[in-house]
């Protein structure tokens, strides 16, 4: 059941904006886990034209086309807050195949037996590519960033090679053939594919790009008056495409796994509600691992809970250490430069810590290591803490997390 948002319900009433599939699934899923005070905006004279948050109150107000005003302490924007962007390669007018935005699939496009290029690993992008392999006579993948490319991780040939050897290896025996990841950048869209600039010509009957959006200029205003087009000035993806840091109580539905992402929202409002928390946010650090790692991967949406901070101000409490460190797996030690952030989780009540290792190791993991999650110890200076390597970048970064005292200082009182 849905009834009309009000001031007074300003931290309790859920309002989802747009009455598609995806405004459908959020009300669904919102439904199936007990909550129904929500409101649909379902006219175009509905339409939100400004939203603005207050710090205060933790709440949002909304203005629509006709001018009405709405309150809520929670909105689900199914309605796309940016616009898919296409870069304007060198040649790419000449291109004499198909070309399109992931996010904007062609109904018509029948991928069986051609040359297919994926430039960029949006998350869009991303959740085609499995599907491609399964006609398509073959599927290349163009490293091109949607988003804040780091600059200590260069991409190396030999750590994509690696990469390659465990994820992209051709089908043998009627396996199925894995898409194969460019190592070199793009130099140039030739009439008939890629041309790279080691001067290797990459045919393609069509290329997919998923190499992120552009932000409007529609009015949205976060925490302490941040603009959307701020907050993405860099290109970085929502978390889970689902959640902005600086944005609190706010989710979008992105796609194209809309059934994915209403689920986790409703997870969002449903732990904001068993914990009586006004206020929930995506932690800076969450969202900047989920976008350094850019892999091939289909996105996770378990544990959470871990990558949201509920009634404070996000990111204000974390604490951060960036720089050099010695990594220890099985008794051998690496010298690695890390980024690394921590919080107090209040749900559990421990201090939760993760980042990013940008040195390669001399030796690869393997995948049955990565999944187990390899145990290894981190150091920084005097101060060691047990750690688990997460997972493994095309990139040949690593993910890092733990749980308990950091391998660094805490600014204590």
């Amino acid at each position: 059941m849905t009834q009309t948002a009000g001031a007074a319900q300003a931290r309790q009433q859920v309002i989802v904006t747009g009455a598609g599939a995806a405004g459908r699934r959020a009300g669904d899923e919102l439904l199936a886990t007990g909550i129904n005070d929500f409101l649909i905006l379902d006219k175009p004279a509905y339409q939100v034209v400004a939203s603005m948050f207050d710090d205060a109150t933790d709440a949002w107000t909304l203005q629509t086309a006709a001018g009405e005003i709405f309150r809520c302490g929670v909105v689900i924007a199914t309605d796309r807050p940016a616009v898919p962007w296409i870069p304007e390669l060198l040649g790419h007018n000449d291109f004499r195949g198909i070309s399109f935005h992931a996010a904007e699939w062609d109904p018509d496009f029948v991928p069986a037996g051609k040359h297919i290029a994926v430039i960029g690993t949006d998350a869009t992008a991303g959740h085609y590519i499995g599907r491609l392999t399964e006609t398509a006579a073959s599927v290349a993948v163009f490293a091109y960033p949607p988003r804040r490319v780091v600059p200590e991780i260069p991409l190396r040939i030999t750590l994509a090679t690696r990469w390659l050897r465990r994820h992209t290896r051709p089908g043998r025996d009627g396996e199925q053939p894995r898409p194969v990841l460019v190592g070199s950048a793009i130099h140039t869209v030739t009439p008939s594919g890629i041309r790279t600039s080691d001067g290797v010509d990459h045919r393609a009957d069509a290329i997919i790009y998923g190499t992120g959006f552009a932000t409007p200029d529609a009015t949205l205003l976060g925490a302490g008056g941040l603009t959307i087009r701020r907050a993405w000035n860099d290109g970085m993806e929502p978390y889970l495409g689902v959640a902005v840091h600086g944005f609190p109580n706010y989710f979008f539905i992105t796609g194209p796994d809309i059934v994915a992402q209403a689920r986790c929202i409703a997870e969002c409002v449903a732990l904001m509600r068993r914990t009586g928390s006004a206020r929930i946010e995506v932690r800076r650090s969450s969202q900047q691992v989920f976008n350094e790692r850019a892999c091939l991967e289909p996105a996770q949406f378990h544990r959470v809970a871990s990558a949201f901070d509920l009634s404070a101000t996000a990111g204000e409490d974390e604490e951060t250490y960036q720089g050099a460190a010695t990594l220890t797996i099985a008794g051998a030690s690496h010298p690695v430069r890390v980024r690394l952030t921590g919080h107090l989780d209040p749900i559990d009540g421990h201090y939760h810590w993760q980042g990013t290792v940008f040195s390669a190791l001399a030796d690869p993991l393997p995948d049955e290591t990565l999944r187990q999650g390899r145990a290894a110890t981190l150091t920084v200076g005097n101060c060691s803490a047990p750690a688990r390597i997460v997972e493994q970048t095309p990139w040949g970064t690593h993910s890092i997390a733990g749980v308990g005292a950091p391998p660094y200082a805490l600014n204590g009182p």
